[in-house]
Formats: C-alpha cells, structure tokens, sequence
C-alpha cells in the first residue's frame, strides 16, 4: 500500500517532533502494511517560509534508518499545501514538492472555506498544470454534496483524498450519508494516514482499508489501491 499524506519527517511542521519520534512512525507504518509513503509537510506558499532543506535532510536520514533497519518501505517527497494567492506562483516556479515528482499536488483548505474559494483554487491549480487532490476531503463543511465533488472531478480533474482513521469511526449521520454517497459513486481515489504523532495519529491504514471493504465491498478496495499504484507506484 501506498501512503500519499503523512507528516512523519520530525522538525518541520506540526508531525513529528524528533528523530526518534519519526523511526518509531516509520517502524509503524511498515507494520501496518504500507510499502511506500509520501512525506507531506504543511506548506503555506507566500505566508510562512518553508525549511526544505531540513526537510530533505531529515527525509534523507529517514531513508538511512530505512536501510539500516530493513524495512520495507520506501520513502518520497511531496508536500500538503494550504492554499494561498501564492499558490499557482510558486507551483509555476517549483519551489513546493508535488507528490512524488508527479502532476499531483496535494491541497488542503480551511474548513470553513466556501465552495466558491474551494471551487477557484483548484482550477487556479490545474490551469498552472497540475492535477489538484483536495487532502481530508471529509472536513470541509461547503463540500456536502456528491454532484459538488462530481463537478469538481470534471471541471478541474480534482481527486479526492479521505483519511483512513475517518473510516474506522463511526461519523454524524448527515456526514455519514455523504461519505456513502462518494465512496458509492466512486468519488473517492486515495485512503491514506495522515500520520502526524504517536499515539493517536499514527498509521492505520490496514485498519482503515479493513473498515472500507466491509462498509462498501471489497471491489471498492481494490479500485482504490490500483488507482493509487497507477498513479504512484514505482
């Protein structure tokens, strides 16, 4: 399994806050099954500098501890970008890591944000040329509606993101409703972690791709995790 959104590089966000903290996740998440994770860092492009090069060089002694250890696991570079008017700019100059060095670029908004901003970021996104994959989409309160995810997939190519730990808890019935509907109409294209810290947000995706097989079969397992290769395997 691939995991597309973690925070699991210590030092650079609100994940995790040590080295030691960072080989404990990723003993974890090859315990739970993931042979590859995208390491994706807060970055707010134009408001709060971003240290990249501590990120790198953190993620490069992640890779050590990999090797040394023997795990299964392979490690990339990608960010979660917090949209700003700075965006598209900063994308156009690749100064913001895209997941894994492809067109997908991972997009988080606040979760308060009205569908109209959603709606225009993610076409200023994708008219930059890259394909736009709104992270959590679970959280954000103006995005309730099948039809509303469905445009989006068509206007703009957005995909869609939802937390494996988001699976495994029972929701609010309204919210509930929602999620059935995206996973029902195959909506959705990439469970992941959202790994930030231990314990409580760590890696749970076996968990998770368990809860998602027996909610919605097991034919929609599978079309996520080979969508997900497709897209990012190696």
């Amino acid at each position: 399994m691939t995991d597309i959104h973690s925070h699991l590089i210590w030092g650079v966000d609100d994940g995790a806050e040590t080295k030691e903290q960072t080989f404990r996740l990723l003993d974890r998440a090859a315990a739970d099954g993931i042979d590859r994770v995208i390491c994706t860092p807060h970055i707010t492009p134009g408001i709060q500098p971003f240290p990249r090069e501590r990120f790198l060089e953190h993620l490069e002694e992640a890779r050590e501890y990999v090797q040394r250890t023997d795990l299964n696991l392979q490690l990339e570079e990608g960010a979660e970008i917090l949209y700003t008017d700075s965006t598209s700019r900063f994308l156009r100059e690749e100064r913001i890591p895209t997941l894994a060095g492809t067109r997908y670029v991972l997009v988080e908004f606040l979760p308060d944000s009205r569908l109209e901003e959603i709606r225009d970021a993610l076409h200023r996104v994708y008219a930059t040329g890259f394909i736009p994959v709104i992270a959590h989409l679970e959280r954000y309160s103006a995005l309730n509606r099948t039809a509303q995810v469905a445009e989006l997939r068509d206007r703009v190519q957005a995909r869609v993101q939802i937390n494996a730990r988001t699976l495994i808890r029972r929701q609010p019935f309204l919210r509930g409703r929602f999620l059935d509907g995206l996973f029902r109409n195959h909506l959705v294209d990439f469970i992941a972690t959202d790994t930030h810290a231990l314990p409580g947000r760590e890696s749970c995706m076996t968990e998770g791709m368990n809860a998602l097989e027996r909610k919605y079969g097991s034919a929609v397992r599978e079309r996520i995790l080979r969508e997900t290769e497709a897209c990012f395997g190696s």
